[in-house]
């Protein structure tokens, strides 16, 4: 077969999703080329085989075929699949030795493994020192931000990324969104969802479930079920989003009826559909359901995650019955993460039992050495039952290992600006400026337009 021949049904099986044909006409091929490397890596990581892709590109090294920029984009996100920052780490090191920054594709796809990797301020360095940007290299530094709790800075992005005349699209509504709504900042996420419908990205799917999401976090969860209501296509993520919502706003009942609801609609549960349920059970204090529904999860062989233990020990705790919470962290198939231990912590403060308390502070001692309010919970715990003593202990080692409490503010939004207050401030406070007057260019967007109901 001729490579270009090969090569050419190489990347049309791929993207039309059958894998295996595509390595079929890979493996079929008498000569290959770079390209033919490429397109197989391509292929695998598009249709989510990221350990095959970079088995591919272990070959690929092992018989001197040198990568290029095209097989680092492809590379990249599957190292950021299979969690293989290390090996991402020592690629970055080859893109700098045969200088593939200049690659827009290359840089983006950094970006976006240093943004999922929690290493935020190497991403941002990377998108500040590109020479060009594209849309998705916007939307990569937008998210990095979001998901690292530089929330403000991508609202402030979505502006500047207008200014240099590039054009949200649904990914940056779907980035930006959450992060309006972890902020609070209703106003400026309403002008968001403004400028979504001007351009008609509000009825995209994934931009939907991220509308969900910011109004039901700044308790308005009205206009979330307004939203979810009209999505036609709705997905597992929907209910989810909703499911979660009416928990965080305290209306269990209706949250526990929605999950049940949506078994009725033919969609399968997910991982996230029982973190949902679980903790809405566990604020309700429905020990029995909750069970069952842990339960039913294994039965449907959806692993338990972290997440999904620390619902069922605070469940469990909330309770009282500190004996099978404890329990339950003991039967763990891997290591408590801070979690399942706080959510432990969290039940031996509500019932006082002390022991057991020493017990979860001690691993979270170890797993969130600079965490200021396992220290404080503990010695609060020892002061109220007189053991001075052991509360001291508890304050000398907070004070030895330089871990302070983070003071307490207050907010106020003014007009476009946020002021923060904390004891003993002046009148004017910290200004935040949330800096969105404007989000089209030239013209004011009203957050009158979300006029309820619309046709």
């Amino acid at each position: 077969m001729v490579v270009t021949v090969g090569n050419a049904f190489i990347d049309m099986y791929g993207k039309c999703g059958d894998s295996d044909a595509s390595m079929r006409a890979f493996q079929s091929m008498q000569e290959k080329n770079d390209v033919s490397w490429n397109s197989v890596i391509g292929s695998l990581g598009h249709a989510g085989l990221y350990e095959d892709a970079l088995e591919k590109f272990k070959e690929m090294l092992a018989i001197k075929v040198k990568p290029n920029s095209i097989t680092i984009s492809s590379l990249l996100p599957a190292l950021v699949e299979l969690g293989c920052f290390d090996l991402g780490k020592e690629t970055h090191g080859y893109i700098i030795r045969n200088y593939l920054y200049s690659d827009v594709f290359v840089a983006n796809s950094l970006v976006d493994m240093y943004a999922k990797s929690g290493c935020w301020n190497k991403g941002s360095d990377i998108f500040y020192r590109m020479d060009n940007w594209n849309v998705v290299s916007w939307n990569a530094m937008i998210a990095n931000f979001a998901q690292n709790g530089a929330e403000l800075e991508a609202i402030r992005l979505v502006k500047e990324m207008q200014n240099c005349g590039e054009f949200p699209n649904s990914v940056t509504y779907t980035n930006v969104l959450p992060a309006c709504g972890n902020l609070s900042a209703l106003k400026q996420g309403k002008e968001i969802h403004c400028l979504s419908m001007r351009k008609l990205f509000d009825t995209h799917l994934f931009v939907a479930n991220s509308l969900i999401d910011l109004y039901t976090k700044c308790g308005r969860i009205a206009l979330g079920k307004k939203i979810f209501d009209r999505i036609s296509n709705k997905d597992v993520a929907s209910w989810n989003a909703m499911i979660l919502g009416y928990g965080m706003q305290g209306e269990l009942e209706a949250a526990i009826n929605l999950f049940d609801l949506m078994k009725d609609e033919g969609l399968e549960y997910d991982h996230v559909s029982y973190i949902a349920v679980l903790s809405a059970c566990s604020h309700a204090g429905l020990v029995e359901r909750g069970k069952r529904y842990f339960d039913q999860m294994l039965a449907q062989n959806i692993r338990p995650t972290q997440m999904h233990y620390a619902c069922m020990v605070d469940l469990l705790g909330r309770a009282g019955l500190m004996t099978e919470a404890a329990e339950l962290v003991r039967s763990m198939p891997f290591e408590a993460d801070s979690n399942v231990w706080g959510a432990l912590l969290g039940a031996c403060r509500i019932h006082g039992n002390i022991e057991l308390a020493q017990l979860a502070a001690e691993h979270l001692f170890k797993l969130k050495p600079g965490h200021c309010g396992y220290y404080i919970l503990l010695s609060n715990m020892y002061a109220e039952v007189g053991r001075w003593n052991e509360a001291d202990k508890v304050r000398a080692l907070m004070k030895s290992r330089k871990v302070k409490k983070n003071p307490g503010c207050s907010w106020v939004q003014i007009g476009n600006k946020l002021r923060a207050f904390l004891v003993g401030e002046g009148s004017q406070g910290s200004e935040l400026e949330l800096c969105y007057d404007e989000l089209v260019k030239g013209e004011r967007m009203s957050s009158a337009y979300l006029s309820w109901p619309q046709t």
